[in-house]
């Protein structure tokens, strides 16, 4: 960039000595050329500067000698033959270009909200040992044979065993995705998830303890909504409580498993779940109850289960011990159990989550036979 860019041009201009009269000749050296004339000042001379030229010439008459004459002349500036004064006139400055004049820049375009099209379904433990995890990777697993998509997530965060079950390396953590799933397309997401034989998806935060992040629940429902942007189903396990994490999976929910199973201790759990689900207002259709690890001759049967708590079931589970077998190779039960009822059982679950199952939820009945076991009045 030149000095012009930054300071006006300037022109110097003769003004005539005062009292001298037109067409006198001077008594001095002729003056320049007329090329020489106007000259230009450097641009760095500040604008309306006035700079004087004086002549050295005593009072000398016009009649002095030519000694005398030349004597002055000599102590002049070549430039000038007249004492005079030199004003340096500022000239305008060049217009610079207007804002408006540039060529626009355009805003960046936001990327497009992801739209969710899949469901999510809490599967919600109501003891230890229950088999939530394991109904849950194989219902996964079932969902994928019947040509779905499917995710589980393990909100368990320090102690989940999805990972164990599907024998997978825990590499990303959820925290880190759920930090970044806004940003994510199905091939980077893809990439961030455990990736079982079977096609079943799988996301935890076991293992990464240490990236354990305070504003996970904050960052779970984008989370779940770009998991529900690619898969067709997300199966959310792990949720044992209504701490921050499980509230926001709950708030995202289609659909609530409350897994229960014939042993008072369960019941008593399922009922305050339940209950305080209803509270935060979850209608009642969207909570489906299934029992697991289901025996003939069970003290609890299946009918008093559903005088306690009011709702139907919606699906049984037979015990089976090859379930255990399953979890301690890191296989799944449909694998090793293909051909016994259990795997029937599974099926008839996943049906539930494709909506291929009619499941009506019944009216409170009225309450009796473990009313007294559980200790509840009116169920509250």
């Amino acid at each position: 960039m030149s000095h012009d860019d930054h300071e006006p041009e300037h022109t110097i201009v003769e003004l005539p000595r005062p009292g001298a009269r037109p067409g006198r000749a001077a008594a001095v050296a002729p003056a320049p050329p007329p090329a020489a004339r106007p000259r230009k000042l450097p641009a760095f001379v500040p604008a309306e500067t006035v700079v004087p030229t004086v002549s050295y010439r005593g009072a000398t008459s016009a009649a002095a000698s030519g000694a005398a004459a030349a004597a002055a002349i000599a102590s002049l500036p070549a430039f000038d033959a007249e004492p005079s004064v030199v004003a340096v006139v500022p000239q305008p400055p060049r217009p610079r270009p207007r804002l408006a004049d540039a060529t626009p820049v355009p805003a960046p375009v936001p990327a497009p909200a992801v739209q969710p099209r899949g469901e999510l379904t809490v599967v919600f433990g109501c003891r230890g040992g229950a088999g939530a995890t394991t109904l849950a990777i194989n219902v996964a697993a079932q969902l994928v044979r019947a040509r779905r998509t499917a995710c589980v997530v393990d909100l368990d965060l320090q102690l989940g065993d999805v990972f164990v079950a599907l024998d997978l390396p825990p590499e990303t953590s959820l925290a880190a995705v759920a930090r970044e799933a806004g940003a994510l397309d199905a091939v980077a997401l893809r990439r961030r998830l455990g990736q079982h034989a079977s096609g079943v998806c799988a996301l935890t935060q076991v293992g990464h303890l240490d990236d354990l992040d305070p504003q996970l629940p904050a960052h779970l429902p984008a989370l779940f909504d770009t998991l529900r942007a690619h898969f067709d189903h997300v199966i959310v396990d792990g949720v044992r409580d209504f701490g921050d994490a499980a509230l926001a999976a709950l708030d995202a929910a289609t659909r609530i498993i409350v897994v229960v199973t014939q042993d008072v201790a369960s019941v008593r759990r399922a009922a305050r779940v339940i209950t305080l689900l209803r509270r935060l207002g979850v209608p009642d259709a969207r909570i489906q109850l299934v029992v697991n690890r289901a025996e003939r001759g069970a003290a609890v049967d299946d009918a008093a289960i559903e005088r306690a708590l009011g709702l139907r079931l919606a699906a049984r589970v037979r015990e089976d011990a090859r379930a255990a077998e399953a979890l301690d190779a890191g296989a799944l039960l449909l694998d090793l159990a293909r051909s016994r009822p259990i795997a029937g059982d599974v099926a008839r679950v996943a049906e539930l989550l494709r909506g291929e199952r009619d499941l009506a939820t019944a009216p409170a009945p009225a309450r009796g036979g473990l009313l007294g076991l559980f200790g509840r009045k009116g169920g509250k």
